[in-house]
């Protein structure tokens, strides 16, 4: 049997660009002419690991806004120019707020902490960098503008929050790393004035219970505490939306959410 020859696989209407900072932007446009004030934008953080899943699912969903509840937007993943789904060492840097050292703890895998501190500096490229590429790609609705992100990214987008709220009109944080900095960012607040609509989920399965004989990984996620914290940083603000998606686990938690988080960052009204 007789085969063609391989092609690669492509995603219809996408761009890739690396930036000088070492950032790589993954930007899929919709089809059709943009509405009158412009195309809603989603921006996500770990673009390798997510960027053609959130462009596949908008792609399926957006065409029957009416039945879906998920308007046509531009998706924009941010990544970096690595073959894996993650650069573990930049996305540490890049999504974490500054710390005092004394407050960092143990590493979640155990390992040496690599440099943190960098989510001030890599707002600055979204803000300065990234918004205007897209904005020079299709026509963008600055007031209908949304940031996704999970575990580190949902931390980040936490920060954004309560530092930078003009910065986005929508924020989803799944399975926010609130743990980090002995859970430095539930002691602050958002500065007064109008804050972005906030979506915060997390998956059922992230705090197990104790259990005998239970391994010392389990015994780590239950300290990080992450449906605890995020419940409670959900109702101190009060997020308009908290979600638990049940039998997920921090890595799966991600894709299960995708449908919620599309509804809620992107809506059609």
């Amino acid at each position: 049997m007789m085969h063609s020859t391989p092609a690669a696989v492509v995603l219809p209407r996408s761009q890739c660009f690396d930036l000088p900072g070492g950032q790589r932007v993954m930007v899929a446009v919709p089809a059709g002419p943009a509405p009158e004030a412009g195309f809603p934008v989603l921006y996500h953080l770990d673009g390798n690991a997510v960027f053609a899943s959130m462009v596949e699912a908008l792609r399926i969903q957006s065409p029957r806004g009416a039945a879906t509840g998920v308007a046509p937007g531009i998706i924009v993943g941010i990544g970096y120019p690595v073959d894996g789904p993650f650069d573990r060492a930049r996305r540490t840097l890049d999504y974490t707020p500054a710390v005092d050292p004394a407050r960092l703890g143990e590493r979640p895998d155990g390992g040496a902490w690599t440099a943190t501190g960098g989510a001030d500096a890599f707002l600055e490229v979204l803000e300065r960098e990234v918004k205007p590429l897209v904005e020079g790609l299709a026509p963008v609705d600055p007031a209908r503008q949304a940031l996704f992100g999970h575990s580190l990214g949902g931390l980040f987008a936490l920060h954004v929050l309560l530092t930078r709220p003009e910065s986005f009109a929508r924020i989803v944080a799944i399975s926010p790393s609130l743990w980090f900095g002995e859970g430095m960012l539930l002691e602050r607040r958002p500065p007064p004035g109008p804050r972005p609509a906030v979506m915060i989920g997390v998956g059922g399965e992230e705090e197990p219970a104790e259990t005998p004989g239970e391994d010392a990984h389990a015994a780590k996620r239950r300290a990080h505490g992450l449906i605890t914290r995020a419940r409670r940083f959900a109702e101190a603000l009060p997020a308009e939306r908290f979600q638990i998606f049940a039998g997920e686990n921090h890595g799966s938690v991600v894709h299960a959410a995708l449908g919620a988080s599309l509804r809620f960052a992107l809506p059609t009204r």
